[in-house]
């Protein structure tokens, strides 16, 4: 709030022959859920970490990565089916010139504070403030079909890849059908005051990324993307999966990763279609372990959804490389930045409604991959009114750590309704049939899961 204040203060002096345009937006998402089993559905395999190989030693399940790995246990006790409510909301400002040729941006969230913890407990006085966007956007001078945008900006390069925020430099430019950027972004700066030279190189993560897209006369479009991040040292250890315990391994492990990627999107009459193939190439280096390994592996995804008349059908699927060795030297596994998996439209495994609260919120389990199926259909009741269902087959692409690659077949049923012009009530439940890998996760014994989440959005 001090620095929406400091804002609108700065606007109140400006230069009256300025034109200054003020835009004020906001994502208003109270969400509730309810699971049979909820403590399975807590993060389980996450985006942010990196996984270097799982298994068994001396028939002990290990899984080795940044930081600890807790996996939940699927088999449904007495005490296990529970409910939440929480708050997401995000505000953003926009402050632009009257020509558009340049503009700030300012962007927080408070939240997911979920009902009777942090910032929505009785009084609900903490500290809650998250910061997401302090931008400025430019046209740059001599060239007016570039832009440059400097600051803690969305990045948006693919939405299997990286599609959250960072803190960067970013050049783009549009000429006809062809738009391209180039950008430069750092992450996970861990200097005890915060200041570069020296050694303190080897605490943070750059990332260099271009891509270049085609749209066609009828709208469809093509797009290539090569993102290039050299990741500084990071501790790496190995959790103990009967127990828990985590153990260290190595303090310089170094991960050098190129993401090689296309995607497309198009629509010709009653058939629309997207996809996205990635490959993932590079290094893991560390002299503590003396170690070196490398990257290979791939990602793919693609859905068709075909209208007819007030209903729409949907098929896809995923399929995301795994590791089945990792002691030979090759890190098979795909690997991703930062993203939302909130796109497939599960309830029980990926984000959905309620994300941040999903049992993966990665393309895959651990480094075991996944291979996924799921078919659905859509029908607008009215203007205001939309029910669904799907179906998803879910599997991880290698069985080498819970022994078996099946997770499960999933059962989704959801309906939307608009209240009023950006007021929206949603609910959806999805239940899953659980596979031997889930059971696996419960001693041999997992249970079936149900889920369902409702949302209340305002949006303006």
């Amino acid at each position: 709030m001090r620095i929406v204040l400091a804002t609108l203060l700065a606007l109140a002096m400006a230069v009256p022959a300025m034109a200054i345009n003020v835009e004020w937006h906001g994502d208003l998402n109270n969400r509730f859920s309810f699971s049979t089993q909820s403590n399975a559905l807590v993060r389980t395999s996450k985006d942010s970490e990196k996984y270097l190989g799982s298994g068994s030693v001396a028939g002990i399940p290990v899984v080795a990565s940044q930081k600890k790995v807790s996996v939940p246990n699927t088999k449904k006790s007495k005490n296990d089916s529970d409910f939440f409510g929480e708050i997401k909301y995000r505000f953003h400002m926009v402050v632009s010139d009257d020509e558009k040729k340049v503009k700030g941006v300012v962007g927080f969230e408070v939240g997911s504070c979920k009902f009777g913890g942090d910032g929505a407990d009785f009084g609900g006085d903490d500290k809650v403030f998250e910061l997401r966007w302090a931008y400025t956007d430019i046209e740059v001078p001599f060239d007016p079909a570039s832009r440059l945008t400097v600051g803690l900006q969305p990045v948006g390069y693919n939405y299997l890849l990286w599609t959250d925020n960072a803190g960067g430099v970013k050049w783009k430019r549009k000429d006809g059908q062809w738009a391209y950027s180039l950008g430069w972004f750092r992450n996970d700066w861990n200097g005890a005051n915060n200041t570069a030279g020296g050694d303190r190189k080897s605490a943070y993560d750059d990332a260099y990324a271009a891509d270049l897209t085609y749209t066609f006369d009828n709208g469809n479009s093509l797009n290539a993307f090569v993102v290039y991040m050299d990741q500084g040292e990071e501790a790496v250890g190995y959790t103990d999966l009967t127990d828990g315990t985590f153990y260290s391994l190595a303090s310089d492990v170094q991960d050098e990763e190129i993401w090689i990627g296309l995607s497309g999107k198009g629509k010709w009459n009653n058939l629309s279609a997207l996809f996205t193939g990635i490959y993932l190439t590079g290094e893991v280096n560390s002299s503590d372990l003396g170690m070196s390994r490398d990257r290979n592996a791939y990602l793919f995804h693609g859905q068709l959804d075909y209208a007819m008349g007030k209903n729409t059908f949907t098929l896809g699927g995923l399929y995301a490389s795994g590791d089945d060795d990792p002691l030979d030297g090759d890190a098979e596994n795909f690997d991703v930045i930062d993203i939302s998996t909130s796109i497939l439209g599960s309830v029980i495994i990926f984000d959905n409604y309620c994300d941040d609260n999903s049992f993966s919120q990665a393309p895959y389990v651990f480094d075991q991959g996944y291979a996924l199926l799921y078919v659905g259909a859509a029908r607008k009741l009215n203007a205001k009114t939309k029910v669904w269902a799907k179906y998803f087959y879910h599997n991880t692409a290698e069985a080498t750590l819970l022994g078996d690659r099946e997770i499960g077949h999933e059962f989704v049923v959801g309906t939307s309704y608009t209240i009023m012009k950006g007021l929206t009530a949603d609910i959806n439940a999805g239940y899953l049939v659980a596979g031997d890998a889930w059971e696996a996760m419960g001693g041999g014994d997992g249970d079936d899961v149900f889920r369902t989440d409702a949302r209340l959005r305002f949006k303006f």
